[in-house]
């Protein structure tokens, strides 16, 4: 099968081949599966360095996985499926390979270092409630945060006057967000002060919040955080081995 023969892409019925895509990533010097493919490279060498290998049964397991996700659940369904995409079980095992590798190079890589980065950078993953009023007036900003410091219930004029539907209607309430969550004038406001606090206006792209902090949640090394600090730290070692690798694209060479 040629790839002018793989569908690609399906848009608004009409189909693009994998020719087609390549052939416009070549014109346009970027394809993010040459970026995976050399990432997927730099793990095996750093696993046949340090001796991780993936063992057969969890490569298997991993297989299992994949075809849970794409719901294949007869060998019937898998054939079929790679056949189409000119794929073969050893291409399936491979890949199914590569996943655990890149785990345990991961977990290779981050050993040690969680504890470290979290007590560096624990702000980061500081959690707050929040609850907002966001009107286009800055006087009718003023107005309100005044208002809501002097005892007016929040919620009701948030109900009353704001203009985001999503949290309009839950009294302005947005729920727990951390730092990066929020916008940076409004997320200065909230991380360090007490419950119950209010600010406000603030300006955010030309429209005028009031903000008031509901709960604090202090950041706990949980396995939720562990596994983004991994992820953290993992993918900050994949971008220095990209720099420090000797490589070209002769793709994006050709007359």
């Amino acid at each position: 099968m040629s790839l002018d023969q793989i569908v690609a892409l399906e848009l608004e019925g009409k189909s693009y081949s994998l020719a087609a895509v390549l052939r416009s990533a070549i014109m346009q010097g970027t394809f993010r599966a040459i970026d995976d493919y050399m990432d997927n490279a730099l793990i095996e060498a750093y696993a046949e360095e340090h001796h991780i290998t993936a063992d057969k049964e969890d490569v298997q397991a991993a297989v299992v996985d994949w075809r849970v996700e794409k719901e294949l659940y007869q060998a019937a369904d898998v054939e079929k499926w790679l056949a189409a995409r000119s794929l073969t079980t050893a291409d399936l095992a491979r890949n199914a390979r590569m996943k655990v590798l890149k785990e345990r190079v991961k977990q290779h890589i981050t050993s040690g270092k969680v504890e470290r980065y979290f007590a560096e950078n624990r702000s980061q993953f500081d959690a707050a409630a929040v609850s907002q009023i966001v009107v286009t007036e800055r006087g009718l900003a003023r107005e309100l945060a005044f208002k809501a410091q002097e005892g007016a219930e929040f919620y009701v004029l948030a109900r009353h006057y704001s203009a985001d539907e999503p949290t309009r209607l839950a009294g302005g309430f947005i729920g727990r967000v951390e730092r990066t969550q929020l916008p940076r004038a409004v997320a200065a406001h909230m991380f360090g002060a007490v419950p119950g606090t209010i600010a406000g206006p603030l300006e955010v792209a030309k429209k005028y919040y009031v903000v008031k902090l509901e709960e604090m949640y202090p950041a706990e090394l949980d396995a939720d955080i562990r596994a983004r600090i991994e992820r953290i730290l993992f993918e900050e070692w994949l971008c220095l081995k990209r720099k420090q690798a000797s490589s070209h694209i002769p793709l994006w060479e050709q007359d």
